[in-house]
């Protein structure tokens, strides 16, 4: 089972964020998504929601203080993340924590037009 985890800018669209996942999805075959794990900081934007319908996929929103706890498992350090948030990279921390603690990311942080996604993969 897998889990996408999506970190994205403000002004990004839910086609954007579409042309970042795709690619990324189409590498786990045979694999089932799970959830669609993003922070819990960003909860009043809409574009979780759109990405979720789009994916069909439930939510996690995952709290700050979680992605903190994993942001040392993160493949990808971001300077501009580690500013904002002190997590190395939200999305692969996001998706590290919904994979739970047997979880390993699988697919580091991609990034495209203000867009991030990773992946992570756990057996919960």
């Amino acid at each position: 089972m897998i889990f996408l985890g999506l970190g994205w800018n403000s002004r990004a669209t839910l086609a954007q964020a579409q042309a970042c996942i795709e690619p990324t999805l189409s590498q786990q075959l045979g694999k089932e998504l799970v959830a669609l794990a993003v922070p819990a900081f960003r909860h009043t934007e809409n574009l979780p929601l759109q990405m979720a319908k789009w994916l069909d996929a439930r939510i996690i929103w995952v709290e700050l203080a979680a992605m903190r706890q994993v942001s040392a498992q993160c493949q990808t350090v971001s300077a501009r993340s580690m500013q904002h948030t002190g997590v190395a990279s939200v999305s692969e921390a996001c998706a590290l924590v919904a994979a739970g603690p047997q979880g390993k990311l699988i697919v580091p942080r991609c990034s495209m037009n203000g867009v991030t996604c990773a992946v992570a993969e756990g057996d919960i």
